[in-house]
């Protein structure tokens, strides 16, 4: 059976666990992000000043459930145009009663700033996502005219890395078929880790495969000297563990 090897915050690790084994894989996996949220008197304050000609991004699954320990995160959305990066983070606002008005054909950062090409002079856009969002999106939007808010809604802090350990001494043995990333600063945190620990990643993955979420990711480890060889077409970890799945069968 096909091994495969992601890291991914700690809230999200079961159903991700539970999603990578209804495909048939044999799964390692290591929590590697604790999720630091932001205080909610600086969420509301924000809040308050949306009104019905703003657009609302949130840009992971996390930046809207963060938002929903607010209690008036739902009637303060109610008038403002809301863009979701993709369906994960659609979901995660129906759940709380928020309905995404748009989204992109392609879930990254750059995928919002071409859909939203020609549409935003003049525009206050609110981005909400974490402390290590990318500067691809305010810098796009800021070019074309718009007025960027930038709100942290939560920090991510490496956690104990004891399981990852785990995981890359498999790696260095051979052990791991597939090493899945799905996010660049997951993909830059697994590669120091293996350093810490004396472990060239370079030279591990040469034995495996490596999957990639979507192209920020991609750039990320391309830009550590290290090549995908599966990116899903849709940025999603359903996507990806399909992915995996159609080029572990060929």
């Amino acid at each position: 059976m096909t091994v495969i090897a992601f890291t991914r915050p700690e809230r999200r690790l079961k159903e991700s666990i539970k999603a990578a084994e209804a495909a048939g894989f044999t799964v390692m996996a290591a929590p590697s992000l604790e999720i630091i949220p932001c205080s909610i008197q600086d969420m509301e304050q924000l809040f308050r000043t949306i009104s019905e000609n703003d657009v609302v991004v949130f840009t992971s699954p996390t930046s809207a459930e963060e938002c929903g320990r607010s209690p008036i995160f739902k009637d303060s959305m109610r008038d403002a145009h809301i863009l979701s990066i993709g369906p994960g983070t659609a979901k995660a606002l129906e759940r709380l009663g928020v309905a995404t008005d748009t989204m992109p054909s392609e879930y990254s950062s750059e995928g919002i700033v071409e859909h939203l090409h020609g549409s935003v002079k003049g525009k206050k856009i609110i981005l909400i996502r974490s402390d290590h969002g990318s500067r691809v999106l305010d810098e796009g939007l800021r070019a074309m005219g718009a007025e960027v808010v930038d709100f942290i809604a939560y920090s991510l802090k490496p956690v104990d890395p004891k399981h990852l350990n785990k995981i890359l001494d498999a790696g260095r043995l051979g052990k791991v078929d597939v090493f899945a990333f799905t996010s660049p600063l997951s993909a830059s945190s697994f590669v120091e880790a293996a350093e810490k620990r004396g472990i060239d990643a370079k030279d591990m993955f040469k034995r495996s495969k490596v999957a990639a979420i979507g192209k920020p990711t991609t750039d990320m480890l391309a830009s550590l000297g290290i090549w995908a060889d599966i990116v899903p077409v849709k940025a999603t970890f359903e996507e990806m563990i399909a992915a995996i799945k159609k080029m572990t069968e060929m």
